[in-house]
């Protein structure tokens, strides 16, 4: 999550945005996590037993991404998140702005 913050820092002034969403039900280490690591985009919550989100977008690992465009396609997806995957998703982000 902090990289995904670095990445919403450097590229919404070019109309990205980023919503995270919390598939946990602990709602309150949610929040406090979002305050300790200065997270600054959306946070959705998921609630496991009626996952909506998850549903609409087929999500079945953690952490998955998605890249959507303004009509809600998805453009790109990545599964995971290892040492490094904030720079192939900084590379599509660039990609899809034109730079």
């Amino acid at each position: 999550m902090p990289r995904l913050q670095e990445l919403y820092t450097r590229y919404r002034d070019q109309g990205l945005k980023i919503v995270a969403v919390e598939a946990s039900r602990d709602t309150e280490r949610s929040k406090k996590f979002i305050a300790k690591k200065g997270l600054s985009f959306l946070l959705l919550e998921d609630r496991t037993e009626d996952p909506v989100v998850g549903g609409l977008f087929g999500v079945h690992a953690f952490p998955t991404s998605f890249i959507l465009d303004a009509s809600g396609r998805i453009l790109y997806y990545h599964l995971g998140f290892d040492e490094g995957d904030e720079k192939k998703i900084a590379g599509e982000i660039r990609t899809l702005l034109g730079e």
